[in-house]
């Protein structure tokens, strides 16, 4: 299946035309034909679905102690944060020293520090699999916090290891991050 890559070039539109027809305006969005699939998480499933061969996948319903679904939920917590501390911040050059920043800023760097205590157990703990939502959503954290450099990363010892290893991936390798600037014209 080929895919093509449409970036939103102005992140403070307030336009759905320009999220693919996203009411909540965010990303991510797939468009299947005359089909929009809203969402990371409903994406993943999409893709999934659309596999040539089947796939074992670990969704976070399948997880099955509370470290690993705690670790999951943390993940999901940490992209929110990372999206209030990026956008307000960095988009809408909010001040860095609201109560809303600091908040998300020192909840961001407890729940790294509880993952990176974690990580390593609750990973080897996983059941046999081709991948696991917890491992692929990690990493697109881990990946996006160095890209829109919020947090600092280097006194996570544990997680810079599960990104690098994760990372080796020809999947990972093959859709960094970069920031696409629009046409010329």
């Amino acid at each position: 299946m080929a895919c093509e890559f449409v970036p939103v070039y102005d992140l403070s539109s307030l336009d759905a035309r320009d999220y693919a027809g996203n009411p909540a305006l965010k990303l991510p969005v797939l468009k299947l034909d005359d089909v929009t699939v809203f969402g990371a998480e409903n994406i993943c499933r999409s893709l999934v679905e659309l596999a040539p061969e089947p796939r074992n996948i670990i969704w976070p319903e399948d997880l099955r102690s509370v470290q690993a679904r705690n670790a999951q939920e943390l993940v999901w917590h940490a992209m929110q944060a990372q999206v209030q501390l990026a956008f307000g911040t960095q988009v809408a050059k909010l001040p860095v020293d609201s109560v809303y920043f600091v908040k998300a800023d020192t909840g961001m760097q407890n729940t790294l520090q509880w993952l990176d205590e974690r990580v390593p157990e609750v990973i080897d703990e996983l059941p046999p699999r081709d991948l696991s939502m917890l491992e692929a959503s990690l990493f697109c954290l881990l990946e996006h916090l160095e890209f829109r450099a919020t947090v600092s990363l280097t006194s996570y010892d544990h997680l810079l290891t599960f990104a690098r290893t994760f990372g080796d991936r020809r999947s990972a390798r093959q859709t960094p991050y970069v920031f696409d600037l629009p046409p010329a014209g």
